[in-house]
């Protein structure tokens, strides 16, 4: 059941003669739905649109991968096209795939960190479209970080990756559509056709309540709006597997523990926005660990990047090397993460161009 207050997804507000008589490509996963519970592609074929091609990010277009998982290329069972994977042989769509559409529609509900890497689809996505002469369409929805102000250090170029390809800050705020503005315009992209359904009724006045009555889950590993927000700050511990964060658990990214320390015994400083208490919780494999558990309690005040890097820091001194050393570490996947080399604070101030939601 709907009313005419509900925000409304950018899907939903597309002007049909943008797709009449093209053949049209979508980005999707799981959580491209409209309002009635469709799946974004049942409903643009329900209006009569010539879906000729789907594309899956990272997870896959059912979101069944997990995180770095390989996903081959399938055909969709019931409508005879192609589903091709943007997380298999290739990050981008090749000009094969291109051939097959005329217009893609990228409608994708992502997290508003460089790590999160629905934003690293969606830059490969824009370039590869404007050097093929296609239409991009951003069917935009609304992002749990877009009452965090952008917070980390900018991307270094030299420290580019998949979970770091876009140039701002770790955490930057914007909508996907706000960010293809924002990218056609930093990646200087003047041949790209780019055009942008908005989402009707969204602002940035709202709380987060409003703006996400429900959740849809984005990721195996994100399935409540709270793990969404505390994704940017514990993500790094990917890198460190002395560390657990969760993952594997309904309340991955929301908690922090360790088999070799008492984490419930660091003391943190006070973190803006954010609640950290001691807590005990199982791991993916039922084991009890004595940790810390974080709530974001004001998204306004929340500076994830910055609570990260003083996590980070008071775990060094607690844990000592092995921090670093303990099997199975990745510190070039950590700097990947960051994406730079030196990404202690002061970070620079940064203001974003193309916000489409006061």
């Amino acid at each position: 059941m709907t009313n005419r207050h509900d925000i409304t997804p950018g899907i939903e507000n597309l002007p049909l003669e943008w797709l009449a008589g093209r053949r049209v490509g979508l980005v999707a996963h799981p959580a491209s739905v409209v309002r009635d519970g469709r799946h974004s592609a049942a409903f643009l074929r329900d209006q009569g649109i010539n879906l000729t091609a789907l594309f899956g990010p990272e997870h896959g277009f059912f979101g069944r991968g997990g995180a770095g998982e390989t996903i081959a290329d399938t055909a969709h069972a019931d409508w005879n096209i192609p589903i091709f994977s943007l997380y298999g042989q290739t990050r981008a769509p090749t000009a094969a795939m291109l051939e097959l559409v005329d217009v893609v529609v990228y409608d994708i509900q992502t997290i508003a960190c460089r790590a999160y890497t629905y934003v690293s689809t969606l830059r490969l996505l824009l370039e590869t479209c404007a050097h093929a002469g296609k239409t991009v369409i951003v069917a935009d929805r609304p992002d749990p970080l877009m009452l965090t102000p952008p917070d980390g250090p900018l991307l270094d170029p030299a420290c580019a990756s998949f979970v770091g390809m876009i140039p701002t800050p770790f955490c930057y705020q914007m909508t996907p559509a706000e960010t293809a503005l924002f990218l056609r315009d930093e990646l200087q992209l003047a041949a790209l056709d780019l055009r942008i359904a908005p989402c009707r009724n969204l602002s940035r006045s709202l709380p987060l309540a409003a703006i996400y009555p429900n959740w849809q889950t984005t990721s195996p590993a994100i399935i409540a709006l709270a793990n969404a927000l505390c994704f940017p700050l514990t993500v790094f511990f990917e890198a460190l597997p002395i560390m657990d964060h969760a993952r594997g658990t309904p309340l991955a990214f929301q908690r922090l523990g360790s088999a070799h320390a008492d984490l419930a015994r660091l003391q943190l400083p006070p973190l803006p926005g954010l609640r950290v208490t001691p807590a005990e919780y199982p791991d993916k494999n039922g084991h009890i660990l004595s940790g810390l558990a974080f709530e974001v309690a004001d998204p306004t005040a929340y500076r994830p990047a910055q609570a990260a890097f003083t996590l980070l820091h008071h775990l060094e001194e607690y844990i000592g090397p092995a921090l670093w050393r303990f099997p199975g570490s990745r510190p070039d996947f950590y700097t990947q993460l960051w994406g730079t080399r030196t990404p202690a604070p002061p970070w620079p101030d940064y203001s974003l161009r193309h916000l489409l939601y006061p």
